[in-house]
């Protein structure tokens, strides 16, 4: 099996950071963007770019699409619902799903659609940012990919090979579900905490309340991994930090800060509502989660 022709939904930083190795790596044409016209004659008239460099998408009509290899599905998780409607047309019996989406649910929802199709996938270690469709990073990042049985299939390795021509690091791991934990137990932790206190990579790492914070609210997501039975080593938390210190750019900010900052509605329900949910349920207390989600929606709040 080999991934000859792809479509990409979502032209956020990651869609953006990805996308653009896979177009130039992709014969011209079999690599599009899933636009509608009004949203493809913006990309086209204000230019995409990444790092400076404009990135030359062929944008598809979600009415005109065919079915494709592969759909990398990258927006937020709030407008999935929408994204799959647009993407129907491009996804084939034999089509090979990939959500690059924040939390530990897309791939349920893409899976009660198309059964069978979605891989798992955790997109770690980028400090992307994107203003306007202008993205920058200097940590391209790494997709770690599965299949939700840990087994080794035929379409698991083509998509390793797509990714590894395109230059983009992957990782294949027969325990995904645990990659996608440890994932949202980042996205708890970071995602929140620079959102609330409104600061970057930076503000997080240094000593101080919104470290603190950070921590504390990756450790009850640790402390819930034990009860679901996906447990998460405990200094996994510790782990991440050192792993990531150096290599991020401080001024740079994750994706929730960035939807603070331009007013967009975040992500909160997939990260602290997912904890409280949960936590409520395993009877695990959440009080760190508790208190930022109740921040965020002070912060939605005020926008109106």
């Amino acid at each position: 099996m080999e991934i000859q022709t792809a479509a990409l939904i979502g032209l956020g930083a990651l869609g953006i950071t990805f996308g653009q190795r896979l177009n130039a790596c992709l014969p011209r044409g079999n690599f599009v963007v899933i636009a509608d016209k009004e949203r493809a004659d913006r990309y086209r008239r204000t230019g995409v770019r990444a790092n400076g460099a404009l990135c030359d998408f062929t944008y598809a009509e979600p009415a005109a699409g065919k079915p494709v290899d592969l759909v990398i599905v990258a927006t937020k998780s709030l407008a999935l619902a929408g994204a799959m409607e647009q993407m129907a047309a491009f996804v084939g019996p034999d089509t090979v799903l990939l959500s690059l989406i924040n939390g530990i649910t897309s791939e349920e929802e893409l899976e009660t659609r198309w059964p069978g199709q979605a891989l798992l996938c955790v997109a770690l270690n980028t400090d992307a940012t994107r203003v306007g469709q202008d993205v920058t990073f200097t940590a391209p990042g790494v997709l770690q990919i599965g299949e939700r049985n840990g087994s080794a299939s035929p379409r698991l390795a083509a998509v390793e090979a797509l990714l590894r021509k395109a230059g983009i690091a992957c990782e294949v791991y027969p325990d995904m579900i645990y990659r996608q934990w440890n994932k949202l137990m980042i996205n708890v932790g970071l995602n929140q905490a620079t959102a609330v206190y409104d600061v970057p990579y930076g503000g997080v790492y240094a000593p101080g309340e919104a470290h603190d914070t950070m921590m504390a609210a990756m450790r009850e997501v640790v402390a819930l991994s034990q009860k679901t039975g996906v447990c998460l080593r405990q200094d996994a938390p510790e782990q991440w930090l050192a792993a990531t210190t150096v290599t991020f750019d401080p001024q740079a900010m994750p994706s929730m800060r960035q939807d603070t900052l331009a007013h967009r509605l975040t992500e909160k329900e997939l990260f602290s509502g997912t904890i409280r949910r949960l936590g409520r349920e395993y009877g695990v207390p959440t009080p760190v989660n508790d208190r930022l989600y109740a921040e965020l929606c002070r912060i939605e709040q005020s926008w109106n």
